[in-house]
C-alpha cells in the first residue's frame, strides 16, 4: 500500500482540483497510454503525490508533459532514457507505464527486456546508442566522459543532449518520489 492515500476528486481543495483537472484532462489523458486514475477517481503513480503539493506539483507535471508531448527528442530515445532511469532506480511504476509506450514507438521486445535487466540492448541507430551511453554514464558515474559527450553531440546535437539530461533528471525525480511513497503499479 502506498504511503500517501489516494485523493478522490470529491476530497480535493480548489488548488488540488485544478491540478487534478490539468493532469486528468491534458495531454496524458489524450494519449491514454496508461490509466491515470483508479476506480475511485484518485490519480495513480506520481500524480497522486503531486496533489499533496499542488503548486509545485503543477510545475512538475507541466515539465513532464512538455518532455513527453512537446519535446524534440525522438520518442524511442526518450523512452529508452526513461526505461534506463526506471531500471537504475528500480521503479516498477515507471517500467509498467513506459515499457508499452517504448514498444509502441519502435523499441523491440529484446531491447526493452535488456533495459529492464540493466544490460546493454542491441541498438543499431547512432542516436539510441549515444543516448544509452549518456544515460548509463550519468546514472552510474554522475559524469559523462569527453568521448561519450562528443559522440552524443554528433548523434543528437547539443540541444537534444540538454533535453536528454532533463528527461533523465525528471524521471529520476519521479522514481525517487514513487520509491519514497511506495507507489506501485495498479494490480
Amino acid at each position: 500500500m502506498a504511503r500517501l492515500p489516494g485523493l478522490p476528486p470529491a476530497d480535493l481543495n480548489p488548488e488540488q482540483r485544478a491540478l487534478y483537472d490539468s493532469i486528468a484532462g491534458g495531454d496524458r489523458a489524450k494519449d491514454a497510454s496508461f490509466p491515470l486514475a483508479d476506480g475511485s477517481g484518485a490519480l495513480i503513480g506520481p500524480f497522486n503525490a503531486l496533489l499533496y503539493s499542488p503548486r509545485v506539483g503543477d510545475a512538475v507535471q507541466q515539465l513532464g508533459a512538455a518532455l513527453r508531448f512537446h519535446g524534440n527528442l525522438t520518442a524511442p530515445v526518450r523512452e529508452l532514457a526513461i526505461l534506463a532511469v526506471a531500471t537504475y532506480h528500480d521503479c516498477e511504476f515507471e517500467r509498467w507505464a513506459h515499457e508499452p509506450i517504448a514498444l509502441r514507438v519502435g523499441l523491440t521486445d529484446e531491447q526493452v527486456a535488456a533495459l529492464r535487466a540493466g544490460t546493454r540492448p542491441d541498438l543499431e541507430a547512432a542516436d539510441l546508442e549515444s543516448a544509452y551511453d549518456v544515460c548509463q554514464s550519468i546514472l552510474h558515474s554522475r559524469a559523462i566522459s569527453d568521448d561519450v559527450y562528443r559522440q552524443a553531440v554528433e548523434a543528437l546535437g547539443e540541444d537534444l543532449v540538454v533535453e536528454l539530461m532533463i528527461v533523465v533528471g525528471y524521471y529520476g525525480m519521479l522514481a525517487q518520489l514513487m520509491n519514497t511513497f511506495e507507489v506501485e503499479p495498479p494490480a
